[in-house]
């Protein structure tokens, strides 16, 4: 699949970001942490590092999975 990703908004930390990845993927929308390397998220919870986490959806999804976002955030 050759379809280019694009950064949708950037968590607080991993949990955050499985949640609206969740409810993305919940609503049909790809979605993904932009370093899905699971070596990234072990190493931010081994140096205790809070860090944000962008969370990445396909560009022709984008427009659609900010609309859900303001949504549930109320905007």
């Amino acid at each position: 699949m050759d379809c280019r990703w694009t950064v949708l908004t950037e968590a607080s930390d991993d949990l955050e970001a499985d949640i609206i990845i969740g409810f993305l993927r919940d609503r049909g929308v790809p979605a993904e942490k932009a370093d899905s390397s699971p070596y990234a998220g072990a190493m931010r919870v081994i140096s205790g590092m809070a860090v944000e986490v962008q969370v990445i959806v396909p560009e022709k999804f984008f427009y659609e999975a900010l609309q859900l976002i303001e949504n549930l955030e109320g905007g």
